[in-house]
Formats: C-alpha cells, structure tokens, sequence
C-alpha cells in the first residue's frame, strides 16, 4: 500500500513540529538576501517551523531544489535553468497552487544544508529564517563536486586558506552562481572568500572531512546544556589549519523563541575556569568579555571548561530557560554558533533516582547533604577582655555534618544514616499478567532507622553503606529552625543528658563517674559525678564558599558558610566556638525511610 505525497508531507510536517517542539533550543535570525532568479543558499540554522509550505508562506518563491548527496553524481553545475522535478538526485518543493505542487518531493528544510531556491520577486529582497544553529559538519563525497556553504564571518577566509591542508581540496575548482544564474568557477582561490549564507559547487578528489580552519569539538549537536546535574560543560576548539590560528569566544544574546517554544528568562550567566600557573590563581570568572588563544598551533585543542552557578540554576523562572549563543571564531574569518541553555529540571536530579509525584515539587535543595565542619576558634573564659568571643585556636578541627531536607523544606540533623540499594517493584503487565513491568526502578534510599532495612531492600544480600557523625548523640533526627536551608542562618540544641552514656563526664570502667553509689545500686543525682551538657549549633549560610573556591555547584549541590556552637556544662563559662562548614548534595531524594 502507497501513501500520497500529502500524507508523507502531513507525516513528516507534523513528526517534524513535534520534535521542534519538545527540544528547547537557543535562536538566532540568519537573514538571507535573494535576488531575483536563481540563488545558491546555505542554511546555517535548523528552521522553526521547518515545512516549506509554512516557511515559504507568502514569498515569491517559485521553486526551492535540495541536492541529495546520495547520488551518483552532480549535474547542472552550469545552468539551474535546466532542472527537471524528479530528476535523479535533487529533491524539490513548489508552492501551494504551482501546476508543479503534486510532483514535489521536498517536505521540509535541513540545517547545515545547501539549497537552490529560484525567486520571482522583481528585486531583491531578504529572507529572514529563524531557528537554532547548526554545528553539522560538511560531508564530502570523493570524486565528484560537492554543493557545499560554510560556517564564516562578514568576511570569510580565501579559498586558498580554507582548504590548505587538506589534498583532495588544495587547488580544486570551485563554482559560484552568478548574478545571471549561472556557475561560473572562481577565478582566484587566493582572493576569492565565501560569503555567509552562499552556497559553492567544489570538487573533491580525496576523501576530506573539512568544514572550516577551526572546529568545535565535544559539543552535541543541540548545544550546552546546563542543569543541575551538569552544571560543568567542556568546550573543545580544534585548529584544523595548517598554521597557527588567533582564536576568540564571546556570548551572545539569544533571538526571541518562536510561539510554542520554551520562553527565555534572559541571557545565560557563563563562567569559565581561569587557571594562571604562573600565579598559581585558579577560579571561576564571568564570561561577561571575550575570551582569546593567541597561536593556537596547528592540529592542537583549546580546552575551555564552562559552568553556570548553581544558585542561578535553581532559580531559573518557571517554564523557562536561561538562553545565549556561544560565538567561536577565528582570526581568518570561520565563524561558528554554539547554542547555550541553562535551567533547573522538573524532574529527578539523576536517571538512576526514583521520586513520587508528590515530591518532584520539593524545595530545590531538598535532599541528603554531607559533608564537614572545621572548629578553628574558640573562646577562652578565664580572659578579662571579652571571655566569650572565640579567638584563632592553635590547630583545626573538623567533624562530619549529615543534614536532611524534606519536602516541606524541613532540615534535620542526622547522627547516622544508611544509604542502601532498595531493589525495583515489579506487577503485573496491563496487556500480559503473566509478565511483570517495572513500576518503580531500584533505587538508592536513604534510611535512618537501622531497623527498618530489611523491610525495605527486602530478603538477599545488603547493599549499602553507613554513614555516621560520632560527634554528635542524639538517636533521633534533629529539626533545625530559623531561616531557610541555604540561606539564612539554622539553630538546633542537641542536649546531652548527664547519664547518657555518651556525657563526658561519664565512664564506663571508672567507679567515681559512673552515677552510682559506692555500692552500686542506686543512682546518683545529677551533679554529683556527672553534669548535664547542651550544644547549641548554628549554621550560617553564605553566598560564597568559605574556601574562596565557589565552584559552580555553590548554591545548588554545595553549599555552606559559618559555623558556630555554645557548649554549656563543661565549664561554669559558656564555651563559644567557631568555624566553617561545607555541605554536598549526595541523594536528591527528599523523603527518608521510603
């Protein structure tokens, strides 16, 4: 059974809308000048919406012809005037109410994609296409001439240069439409340069895989994306010259997003890494100027290491999506756009993690956070000038933090916590109960009370581990108040009975501090061996890292600041101490024991 063109075309059209739909892209405006009669064009963006028939809506457009590198070879190089609908080898579209409409085979454009398009208008007017930016590469055909365009600037490098290096290039004819809509072969390849957004016929005779003198590398094709989880991207620069290249980056500004399409909460806030051996000064700095590679040796790589702060991350604007365009160019003219977005997702901060519905709306920073506080003051009660301000101590010491936040934002203290494997939750399958379909993936869950693992991994071998902080006594978890977790500054009291086992005053093997009397058999009251002690903690979160690194998770998946604690029944003075502490993000989930 065949189907009509105009249901492969209302296929393909609405296939094609609904992946534009579900990718949130960066954007841009190529603006295309044709003139009257036959034009050779390259498209340097994916179009939105990509139809023709939507695309080409109401401009004079007679015909538009895509050369299918499938063929055997190329024809009508001389004169477009020539092609037939249906010849082997091109693909082409007619607008709707042609006599040629029903015979075309031309649904939808290509980014990165050569195109002849024949303009009726009287006199030159400019095509404005929208869309996001291509970073395919050019893919030769040995043997033959290519219709082919490239990535450049206003002003491009010369033939001569863009194809040294490269054999099967060097020295190759390359044709050009002229403004009678004829080819005519560039006359010097040492002053002849393409122009942005044209298209050149140019014979190959080895096998090549030149697109420009430099190139970007270990980027997917949709761009950099930042979330959460990714919050660090690595960008590549590959000089593919035969001589050194000056390479620069800057940030640009996205174009507003089409109707239906994610909107843009505003330009992307890039950091780079900076790393000065000579001065032994590394950080994160604001993309907010250009970056330059003065001499990038030929065949090497600038490695550029990107970010975007996490605290930006979480408060992107709901629905949207920070948005910009990563501009990498040359000193000879290549020109390539790199579309850029950042947000926080509405899903699981990891594939491997399992949340309910109900708490996919947790605060951003819910979850299990781990990590140290460093005590490097303390106060000294016995001085007469101020006996409670903690004053630098000798040495540094540090302890492990293990906090919980919870859907409701609630932060708790924890002394101890197992992370285990709990297995996937099988049923029955919905169109065959004999088989099973997973309903809930394994997953890693955090529990508090030991006591309830089995119930939750089930029978078999434990996987898992324990984690503990043996500084602190309580069993139970312990609500912290005050302001929010992150921000603001969190209190908690942990009181540490004078019988406890754990009091210091007490010892196990030590007759005179175990709280009992000389026989053993009654309890003393407190104050006699051992006294009531109570630590009050506060946590104070700052904007920046206490080390002075800020890492780009800062504010999402790292955070921390001051810590302080007032220790009372060890001395008849409050002992004040304080320090730093920092936290990381080990499991997202937000409830525990689950």
């Amino acid at each position: 059974m065949h189907l009509s063109r105009n249901i492969i075309r209302v296929l393909l059209t609405g296939f094609l809308a609904l992946a534009a739909h579900q990718a949130a892209a960066q954007w841009v405006q190529q603006q295309i000048v044709l003139k009257p009669g036959w034009n050779s064009v390259f498209l340097e963006v994916d179009p939105n919406p990509s139809d023709c028939d939507a695309i080409f809506a109401g401009l004079p457009i007679e015909s538009v012809w895509d050369w299918n590198r499938g063929a055997e070879t190329a024809q009508f190089v001389q004169d477009p005037n020539t092609l037939i609908p249906g010849t082997p080898g091109w693909l082409t579209w007619f607008p709707p109410g042609h006599g040629m409409a029903g015979q075309g085979n031309l649904f939808a454009l290509r980014d990165g994609r050569p195109y002849l398009i024949k303009s009726t208008n009287a006199a030159s007017f400019t095509w404005t296409v929208r869309g996001k930016p291509s970073l395919r590469r050019l893919s030769w055909r040995a043997g033959t001439v290519n219709l082919v365009g490239f990535h450049v600037g206003a002003q491009g490098p010369t033939f001569r240069k863009l194809f040294e290096g490269h054999a099967g290039l060097s020295n190759q004819t390359v044709y050009a439409l002229d403004a009678s809509g004829a080819w005519r072969a560039v006359p010097d390849l040492t002053t002849g340069r393409p122009k942005v957004g044209e298209a050149y016929w140019v014979r190959c005779l080895l096998p090549s895989q030149a697109s420009g003198n430099i190139l970007v590398e270990g980027t997917p094709r949709e761009g950099l994306t930042f979330l959460p989880t990714s919050r660090e991207q690595s960008i590549r620069i590959r000089n593919a010259s035969a001589s050194a290249r000056n390479v620069s980056i800057r940030l640009l500004p996205s174009a507003t997003p089409p109707n239906g399409e994610t909107p843009s909460a505003g330009p992307v806030p890039l950091e780079y890494w900076r790393a000065s051996y000579a001065t032994t000064n590394f950080d994160w700095v604001p993309l907010s100027a250009p970056l330059s590679f003065a001499s990038l040796p030929a065949g090497q790589e600038w490695n550029l290491r990107l970010a975007v702060p996490g605290s930006a991350l979480l408060t992107t604007p709901p629905g949207s999506m920070w948005q910009s365009l990563l501009e990498v160019t040359d000193d000879l003219g290549t020109r390539w756009l790199v579309p850029v977005k950042a947000g926080k997702s509405a899903r699981v901060s990891s594939p491997t993690e399992f949340q309910a519905a109900s708490d996919l709306d947790a605060p951003a920073l819910a979850g299990l956070w781990i990590g140290e506080a460093v005590v490097d003051a303390v106060s000294q009660p016995a001085r007469v000038d101020n006996p409670n301000l903690p004053r630098p101590a000798g040495g540094k010491f540090s302890f492990r933090i293990i906090a919980h936040v919870d859907t409701t934002g609630t932060a708790r203290l924890l002394q101890q916590i197992f992370l285990v494997r709990k297995p996937p939750v099988m049923v029955p399958s919905d169109e065959d109960p004999s088989l099973n379909e997973v309903a809930e993936p394994a997953r890693t869950v955090a529990v508090t009370d030991e006591s309830l693992i089995p119930g939750i991994v089930g029978s078999g071998t434990l996987m898992g581990q324990r984690i503990s902080s043996p500084v602190f006594a309580f069993d139970q978890p312990l609500a912290l108040t005050g302001g929010a977790f992150g921000a603001g500054t969190l209190q908690g009291s942990c009181p540490l009975p004078y019988d406890h086992p754990l009091n210091p005053f007490r010892h196990a093997f030590h007759p005179d501090h175990n709280n009992l009397d000389e026989r053993f058999e009654q309890k003393l009251p407190e104050g006699k061996e051992s006294f009531s002690v109570a630590r009050a903690v506060s946590f104070e979160f700052t904007a920046n890292d206490p080390l002075g690194l800020n890492p780009p998770g800062w504010g999402a998946t790292e955070i921390g600041g001051v810590y302080r604690e007032s220790i009372t029944g060890l001395h008849r003075s409050v002992i004040h101490a304080s320090g730093t502490f920092r936290l990381v993000r080990v499991l997202s989930a937000p409830t525990l024991n689950q």
